[in-house]
C-alpha cells in the first residue's frame, strides 16, 4: 500500500491533525501561549502602540532554538499573531509525518507505509501538547536531513551535499538535540555500514558552521548547567512516551495496538527481515538513553532522556521489512492515531469554556498594566495569562527568557517568583511587589493568598482565579 493508496486515509490523517489547532481559539498546549506572547512582544518593541521597549530588550545571537522565535516574528509581518501560532502548529503536526516518510522511503525502501507510525508522535505529550514546538520541528528537520543524506551516500552531488549544509545548520538553530542526534546517527550508521573514511569526513562537515555557532553562543552568558539523574523513572519513561497522549485509557487502548501490530509484525512472517545497521543505530541511542540525564538545569529540559526515545521509535520504522503484511499495520496505525486524534479535538473542544472564562476575566486589568502571574507548575492552562500580553499589552517577568535559549530578556523585577516551584506561603517572596507590580494574576494556588491579601486587594475572583489589584 503506497502513501497515498487512499484519498479518504488522507482526509482522517489531515482532519486529524490539523482539527485540534484550527477548530477551537485557543489550542490546549501548555507552554504554547507563553512562546507566543514572546514572539509577540519581540516583533512589537519598538511600536509605540505599547510600552514593551521600557521592560524587555532582544538578544538575538547564535544560539540554537531560535527558529520558532523567527517563523512567528516573520509570520506577524503578514499576520496576527494568533494565525502565526496556527500556522506554526500546522508545520509542525505536518512535518513529522511527511519528514517521517521521506526518511523512511530511503532507509527502507518498499516499506512506506509504515511511515504511518511516525503519526503517534505528531501530537505526542512531551513534544506537541507541552508546546515544545522546537523539538518537534528538530524531529522532523532531523528526519529530512537523514533522509537526504542517504540520497547523498547513493548518488553524491555537490549541490546535494550544499543542500544538506544548509539544513544541517538550520537544524542546529532548531534545537540543540535533533542536531545532536542527527550528528550521532550519520556517524554510527557510517560505520556500520563499511561506508568510507572520505563519507564519514564529508558528513562530519555538515556539523561544522552549528559547532562553530555553538561555541560562539557559550562564550556569551549563558544558563548555569546542572544535569540530573532518576535511573528509577526511565523504565516507566520507556512504556509511556513514544504513545503519551492527553487521556490515559486512550494511551493504554493505543499501547495495546502498538502491541498488536508488533504481534502481526512479528509472529511467523515468512517476509521479516532484519536491517541491522538500523538495529545498530537503535541500540547505540537505546543505551545512550539510560546515562542521559533527566535534567540539565532547573526548570527547562526536565524529562531531558525521554526526548530520545521519540527519535528511537522513528529509527526502529527502517530496521524491519514486513512484507505482505504491511497493509495490516498500516491499517492499525491509522486506527490508533484516528481513536487519538478524536480524543484530542474532543479535549481541545471541552476546554474551551474554561479558557474563555479565564481570558474573559482579562477585562478586569486596564491595557500595559505590569502583571505577576502565579499559577500550579504541573497545570496545562498555568501560562493562559500569556495572552492578556496580546490582548491588553501586559508586561510580566514571566515570559520565556532563558539565557541561551530565547532572544528576549526582561527588565522587570523579582522573576524568581516565575521559577517552577515557588513557595508562595513565605512572607520573603513578595517583597518588592508593591513597587514592580500593578495587578497580581493567580490561578490554583490559594497559599498564596494571604501574603497577597496583606498588600493588595481581590477584584475578581471566579472558580480557581483570583486577582488582586496591588495598594
Amino acid at each position: 500500500m503506497t502513501w497515498t493508496a487512499s484519498p479518504l486515509w488522507l482526509l482522517v490523517i489531515l482532519g486529524g491533525l490539523l482539527a485540534p489547532v484550527w477548530t477551537v481559539r485557543y489550542p490546549i498546549l501548555v507552554d504554547y501561549p507563553n512562546h507566543l506572547a514572546s514572539a509577540f512582544v519581540l516583533a512589537h518593541l519598538k511600536d509605540a502602540t505599547f510600552h514593551f521597549s521600557q521592560f524587555y530588550a532582544s538578544d538575538w545571537n547564535a544560539y540554537p532554538y531560535l527558529t520558532m522565535d523567527v517563523i512567528l516574528v516573520a509570520l506577524q509581518r503578514i499576520m496576527p499573531v494568533e494565525v502565526a501560532g496556527r500556522v506554526l502548529l500546522t508545520i509542525c503536526v505536518l512535518s513529522v509525518p511527511a519528514a517521517g516518510f521521506v526518511f523512511v522511503r530511503r532507509a527502507n525502501p518498499g516499506e512506506e507505509s509504515l511511515a504511518l507510525w511516525s503519526l503517534l508522535i505528531a501530537q505526542n505529550l512531551y513534544f506537541f501538547l507541552w508546546g515544545m514546538l522546537n523539538l518537534q520541528l528538530s524531529l522532523a528537520l532531523c528526519l529530512l536531513v537523514l533522509g537526504s543524506w542517504l540520497g547523498y551516500l547513493e548518488r553524491p552531488k555537490a549541490g546535494t551535499w550544499c543542500l544538506l549544509l544548509l539544513l544541517t545548520t538550520a537544524l542546529y538553530f532548531t534545537h540543540i538535540m535533533g542536531f545532536g542526534m542527527a550528528g550521532w546517527v550519520m556517524t554510527t550508521y557510517a560505520i556500520l555500514a563499511r561506508r568510507s573514511f572520505r563519507d564519514l569526513v564529508f558528513s562530519w562537515i555538515l556539523f561544522v558552521p552549528g559547532a562553530l555557532f555553538f561555541v560562539h553562543s557559550t562564550l556569551s552568558p549563558a544558563r548555569a548547567w546542572a544535569p540530573a539523574f532518576d535511573l528509577s523513572a526511565k523504565w516507566a519513561g520507556l512504556l509511556e512516551f513514544a504513545v503519551s497522549g492527553i487521556s490515559p485509557q486512550s494511551d493504554f487502548l493505543a499501547t495495546a495496538i502498538v502491541a498488536g501490530a508488533l504481534f502481526v509484525a512479528l509472529t511467523n512472517n515468512q517476509d521479516l527481515k532484519w536491517n541491522f545497521r538500523w538495529l545498530g543505530v537503535m541500540g547505540s541511542l537505546f543505551a545512550m538513553y539510560w546515562i542521559w540525564p533527566a535534567t540539565f538545569a532547573p526548570g527547562i529540559a526536565d524529562s531531558a532522556d525521554r526526548r530520545l526515545i521519540p527519535f528511537i521509535f522513528v529509527f526502529a520504522l527502517a530496521a524491519v521489512k514486513v512484507g505482505r503484511r504491511s497493509r495490516m499495520i498500516a491499517v492499525l496505525a491509522v486506527l490508533v492515531f484516528a481513536m487519538r486524534a478524536g480524543v484530542l479535538e474532543y479535549r481541545s473542544l471541552s476546554a474551551q469554556r474554561e479558557y474563555t472564562a479565564l481570558t474573559r476575566a482579562f477585562e478586569v486589568i486596564p491595557k500595559g498594566m505590569r502583571v505577576l502571574p502565579v499559577g500550579t507548575p504541573s497545570e496545562p492552562m498555568q501560562h493562559i495569562w500569556a495572552y492578556g500580553v496580546i490582548q491588553r499589552g501586559w508586561v510580566s517577568p514571566c515570559l520565556f527568557q532563558h539565557l541561551g535559549v530565547q532572544p528576549l530578556r526582561s527588565r522587570i523585577q523579582n522573576d524568581s517568583l516565575c521559577e517552577p516551584v515557588v513557595n508562595f506561603s513565605a512572607p520573603f517572596q513578595w517583597a518588592g511587589i508593591r513597587e514592580d507590580y500593578d495587578y497580581v494574576w493567580v490561578y490554583r494556588v490559594p497559599e498564596a493568598f494571604p501574603s497577597l491579601a496583606a498588600i493588595g486587594k481581590v477584584v475578581y475572583a471566579e472558580g480557581d482565579l483570583r486577582i488582586f489589584r496591588i495598594h
